[in-house]
């Protein structure tokens, strides 16, 4: 070979190294490109991802407010229905009482209401009519 083919393969050498080097400086730009958009992504997602745990605490605390209203109104049910059975049965027994009271006035095994004054046989008004 002579000199000059040896500076023209030398040449064409270098014109494929610089070619390659600007291959590789698109790739390295493109790739800084690509993580750029990346981190701008991860970065909205980062915080589309705190707004939601921040709805969630807020939706957990309102589910356990919630239940303990439920359990509270549950609670207050259960004693309605109790007093409303206490009253039921007191009702019925006064009921049961004034039927038997009423079929069998001279009944004297029926005993009267504790605690109540006896019937009064003679009564006598306050005040006289005219």
């Amino acid at each position: 070979m002579t000199n000059q083919q040896l500076m023209d393969r030398g040449n064409q050498m270098m014109d494929e190294t610089d070619q390659a080097i600007d291959r590789a400086k698109k790739v390295v730009h493109d790739t800084v490109d690509v993580g750029t958009e990346t981190a701008a992504a991860l970065k909205a997602q980062t915080e589309q991802m705190s707004r939601i745990v921040n709805e969630l605490d807020s939706i957990h605390f309102s589910i356990k407010k919630a239940s303990k209203l439920v359990k509270e109104i549950g609670r207050q049910v259960a004693t309605d229905k109790c007093i409303m059975a206490l009253l039921f049965l007191i009702v019925v027994g006064v009921i049961a009482i004034i039927i038997v009271k009423l079929v069998n006035p001279s009944n004297k095994d029926i005993r009267d209401i504790p605690g109540l004054a006896p019937p009064a046989m003679n009564r006598r008004l306050l005040w006289t009519p005219n």
